[in-house]
C-alpha cells in the first residue's frame, strides 16, 4: 500500500503514483493525488501542497456539501459526481450501498455525464498536480480513482491496495475529522452482498471495461487522449 502524504490537516490524502501496471511499469507521481474534504488543511499544509506541485483542486461533492475554502494560488472547479439522479440513489440508499464499490459500475453505466464532466475538468486542468476529493476521500473519490488507475492498466492488485489505504486511515480520519467513518458497517453491508471490502472494488475493477466505456459516454478525443496518457505525462500505446 503507498504511504499517505504528510499533509497538516489530511488523514486520506496519497498519490496514485508508484502502483505497478501490467506492462511491468509504474504510474507517475505528481499528477493525481486523492484526498478527503480540505476544511482541516492549514497554512503549512496548503505551502506543503503547493511544494508538492498541485496546481487545480477539484471538488467532487454535492452542491449542499461545500464546504472550506483553497487559496487563490490554485484553481478550484466543483464537480457533482453524484447529482440529484433520485431514481438511481433511492436502492442504493435503501440498502447502504452507496458508500461502496458496488454502485461504481451502475453509475457508470446509467450516468455516464457525470463521470465525463470530471474527466473533462481533469483533462482541461492548468499544468500541475491535480488533488480530487469529496467528503471522505473514499467513495467518489474511489470511483475517479479506479477509472484513472483502469486507463493506465493498474493492475488489480495495485488498484485494491491503493482502495484498501482508505480503511487503513480510517481511523486517523476519524480523529482529525471528528466523525466515524462507519467501518464495521462497510463490512457489514458488503458482507451482505458476500463480499469483503477488497473482493467488491477488486471485482468492480475487473470487470471496468474503460475503453468501451469511453466510447458508449461519447467523450471526446481530448479528453479521452489525456486521461489514458495521465495529462501526456505516459506515452499513449
Amino acid at each position: 500500500m503507498k504511504p499517505a502524504l504528510t499533509i497538516n490537516g489530511l488523514a486520506n490524502a496519497r498519490d496514485l503514483g508508484g502502483l505497478e501496471r501490467v506492462d511491468g511499469t509504474t504510474t507517475p507521481d505528481r499528477i493525481f493525488i486523492r484526498a478527503e474534504r480540505l476544511d482541516e488543511v492549514d497554512a503549512s499544509g496548503w505551502e506543503a501542497l503547493l511544494a508538492y506541485g498541485v496546481r487545480t483542486v477539484i471538488d467532487l461533492r454535492r452542491p449542499d456539501e461545500s464546504s472550506g475554502e483553497v487559496p487563490s494560488p490554485l484553481a478550484h472547479v466543483r464537480v457533482d459526481l453524484d447529482g440529484d439522479d433520485v431514481g438511481f440513489w433511492a436502492p442504493y440508499e435503501a440498502d447502504g450501498r452507496w458508500g461502496t464499490p458496488l454502485y461504481y459500475l451502475a453509475h457508470l453505466q446509467e450516468l455516464p455525464h457525470r463521470l465525463s464532466e470530471v474527466l473533462t475538468a481533469l483533462a482541461s486542468a492548468d499544468d500541475g498536480a491535480i488533488l480530487f476529493h469529496c467528503s471522505a476521500g473514499w467513495d467518489r473519490t474511489g470511483l475517479v480513482a479506479a477509472v484513472l488507475l483502469r486507463a493506465l492498466d493498474v493492475t488489480s492488485d495495485a488498484a485494491v491496495r491503493d482502495y484498501m489505504g482508505s480503511f487503513a486511515n480510517a481511523e486517523r480520519m476519524a480523529l482529525l475529522h471528528r466523525r466515524s467513518f462507519e467501518v464495521e458497517e462497510r463490512h457489514q453491508i458488503l458482507g451482505r452482498f458476500g463480499h469483503t471490502p477488497d473482493s467488491a472494488f477488486r471485482d468492480m475493477y475487473e470487470n471496468l471495461r474503460i475503453d468501451n466505456w469511453f466510447t458508449e459516454a461519447g467523450l471526446d478525443r481530448e479528453t479521452r487522449t489525456a486521461i489514458t496518457t495521465w495529462r501526456g505525462a505516459v506515452p499513449r500505446t
